[in-house]
């Protein structure tokens, strides 16, 4: 198994979401293909032979059924996002079943700011967090140079961190647990894994630069696909002699 293997199999788990026999406006629709944008789901409309069942959400892996829900379901559930609400009004929010089978997966196209600030995000949940393990991959350990003292801090916090990438430069001596290769698949990606102390907020960022300063990759906060990245990282590129951190001061 391999970064790009993990990659490559959250790239093959889009859903779909189908709206069927609908005549909402064009804005609505567009409301819910951003919405569903970020989280691998791609929207469709469709029309049946007998038109019904009116206004009706599908969801679907490749040509396997997932859930449905009335479309009115649907979108009262999303016109509650970015609001702020009493804790009593829990029992009373929407809950379409479409909406529980959709992870927080994310798989588009990233410019390197994006990738800055998709990664900035999770670094400061690491040191908010205090604990758990930081795993970061940099391409060219160089390029770890500018962030130095923001790693010191995540360690200081409590938490883990772990580097990768080629040993392109000279670096201080330091509490990072530094991982130095020449493995093409730490070269031509950019993952920022954070795995939590109790799991719950686990979240990670892999990538691969498809061209210069484009990345193609996901986000998500999906545990088990965290801790598979984790364990990959742990099992193949261990903390050795020839990466000391003595050895690179």
């Amino acid at each position: 198994m391999t970064l790009m293997d993990i990659l490559g199999r959250v790239e093959s788990r889009e859903k779909t979401l189908t709206v069927f026999n609908s005549d909402v406006p064009e804005h609505v629709f567009q409301d819910i293909e951003t919405h569903f944008a970020v989280q691998n789901v791609a929207v469709r409309q469709a029309q049946t032979e007998s038109g019904l069942p009116r206004d009706f959400a599908v969801l679907y892996k490749g040509a396997e059924f997932l859930a449905a829900s009335p479309l009115s379901d649907l979108r009262e559930a999303l016109a509650f996002e970015g609001k702020l609400f009493d804790t009593t009004d829990f029992d009373s929010l929407p809950n379409p079943e479409v909406l529980t089978h959709v992870d927080d997966t994310v798989f588009t196209s990233y410019s390197k700011r994006r990738m800055i600030l998709a990664s900035r995000e999770i670094e400061e949940r690491a040191w908010r967090v205090g604990g758990g393990e930081l795993h970061v991959g940099f391409q060219r350990l160089s390029l770890l140079r500018d962030q130095w003292d923001l790693y010191e801090k995540i360690v200081e916090s409590g938490c883990e961190a772990h580097v990768y990438g080629s040993l392109d430069c000279d670096l201080p001596e330091s509490s990072l647990a530094i991982h130095a290769t020449e493995e093409n698949e730490i070269k031509r990606t950019w993952f920022v894994v954070f795995d939590a102390p109790d799991g719950a907020t686990d979240c990670a960022l892999l990538a691969e630069e498809s061209e210069p300063n484009r990345f193609y990759g996901f986000w998500t906060y999906d545990s088990g696909i965290v801790g598979e990245i984790r364990s990959h990282l742990r099992e193949t590129y261990p903390l050795g002699e020839e990466t000391t951190l003595s050895s690179l001061s």
